[in-house]
């Protein structure tokens, strides 16, 4: 038996419940974003939006999926110059502003990079196989100490991320990944 496709009326739901997500996660973070206030603003019920999406999680990795799949494309595209030493904090940088965007993210996501369960926890593992090709590179250059993991750069990011979150001054998110690189330089 094969699975029928999606109403067009579903297809909208769907579309309408992302993009009310997407809103409500950049207004006021994902922790506080209700199930809910996404469905009121989608303009749906409760069921509809529980019929698409089981849990926040799921609607989470919806709405966060897509810039976590461009990061893990950006990998491959970055290191296109052997004399770019910067490639991999250009990299950690783009991971730190995608965790950013959304207040909240950053302890989701460190979790589901933790447990790698779930629609989230499958994209955290794309990224961080896209950071180890990155610290695989890094590596055969010398940029970086041998000893330094990709779970380990993730969680440095991610750290970065939720300091940067919480009402830092802006000057902070750049700082902390100097002494991040500072850190994890070859001695």
């Amino acid at each position: 038996m094969t699975a029928q496709p999606r109403r067009s009326d579903a297809r909208r739901n769907r579309a309408r419940l992302v993009e009310a997500a997407t809103a409500l996660f950049d207004e006021v973070g994902t922790d506080a974003a209700s199930m809910n206030d996404i469905a009121r603003r989608a303009g749906v019920g409760p069921g509809t939006l529980w019929r698409h999406f089981p849990d926040k999680d799921a609607l989470t990795a919806e709405v966060v999926g897509r810039s976590l799949d461009g990061l893990a494309a950006l990998a491959a595209e970055l290191p296109g110059s052997p004399d770019d030493p910067d490639f991999l904090r250009q990299w950690v940088s783009a991971l730190v502003r995608h965790i950013t965007r959304y207040r909240g993210l950053a302890v989701r996501y460190a979790e589901a990079a933790r447990s790698a369960d779930g629609p989230l926890g499958a994209r955290c593992r794309a990224v961080e196989e896209a950071a180890a090709g990155l610290l695989e590179r890094a590596r055969e250059r010398g940029q970086v100490r041998a000893d330094l993991t990709a779970p380990e750069l993730i969680r440095l990011a991610t750290a970065v991320a939720w300091v940067s979150e919480t009402a830092a001054p802006s000057d902070t998110t750049a700082r902390l990944l100097d002494l991040v690189f500072e850190g994890v330089r070859p001695h």
